[in-house]
């Protein structure tokens, strides 16, 4: 995977922001950001923060808060 210079991948972030947010959406969890800006960096792939997601979410206990 190549990495993507900070603008374009400032340029990406906004993009996203800005669908989200004219469907209504926010994305305001820290570190699911990041895996955002990994992403478009291009530092990993969509799959890889999914995994990362998904584990992290089945590592939690159900009467830990999110």
């Amino acid at each position: 995977m190549g990495y993507h210079a900070e603008v374009d991948v400032e340029h990406a972030i906004e993009l996203a922001d800005a669908a989200l947010g004219a469907a209504g959406h926010e994305v305001t969890h820290d570190e699911t950001r990041e895996l955002g800006r990994q992403i478009a960096a291009g530092a990993i792939t969509g799959d890889e923060a999914a995994a990362r997601l998904v584990a992290k979410l089945r590592s939690k206990s159900p009467d830990q808060p999110s």
